[in-house]
């Protein structure tokens, strides 16, 4: 049986739900990256972006291992951010600067307290492996004057953390020295 709405001369109705076609990985491949993925298109190009060096005051000359584009700053490992640091004249092994510190427009300040990692710290009161690359990073990023390369709030709040657990273990230890001061030396030794 015909349909009522059908009529000989026309052709039957198409229906109008149709699918498009399926995109094979052959047309994947084919499309451009940008089609693809736009997000990582940029990201990419973000990556690529080329960064001039630094040089040092007293040679003229960057570091070896001296990022060329921004993604291979944020592969350098912590060892060779100390490297440029120390090239720089931003590390020193006692607190005092030295005049090649502030020739630069920037200063890394290496040596914040919030960077110690000393072998007899508690997990606790020192910032992890991550956290301190992440912080060398962007303290390098700022020294060759890198936008957004500022403070983040992250580092503030977990900086003021570590500070309270020093102070926390400090107050802790001083109050066992002065227990132990008490049951030694008994309590004459307050009199006196």
């Amino acid at each position: 049986m015909k349909h009522p709405r059908h009529h000989p001369s026309q052709p039957p109705n198409k229906p109008k739900n149709k699918k498009p076609p399926a995109i094979t990985l052959a047309h994947r491949r084919a499309m451009a990256l940008f089609q693809r993925n736009p997000v990582l298109a940029q990201k990419l190009c973000q990556m690529r972006l080329k960064i001039a060096p630094i040089v040092n005051v007293t040679t003229g000359l960057p570091p070896s291992p001296f990022p060329t584009t921004l993604l291979s700053l944020f592969l350098l490992t912590e060892p060779e951010l100390d490297a440029m640091a120390a090239y720089y004249s931003q590390t020193i092994p006692n607190p005092s600067p030295t005049s090649l510190t502030f020739a630069y427009p920037q200063t890394m300040d290496w040596n914040r307290e919030l960077l110690r990692n000393e072998p007899g710290m508690l997990p606790e009161e020192k910032l992890s492996d991550v956290e301190r690359l992440k912080v060398k990073m962007r303290m390098f990023a700022r020294f060759i004057g890198m936008r957004g390369a500022e403070t983040p709030r992250w580092e503030y709040e977990r900086g003021v953390e570590i500070l309270a657990r020093r102070i926390e273990r400090r107050v802790r230890w001083e109050e066992e020295l002065e227990m132990r001061r008490k049951v030694f030396m008994g309590p004459r030794a307050w009199q006196a």
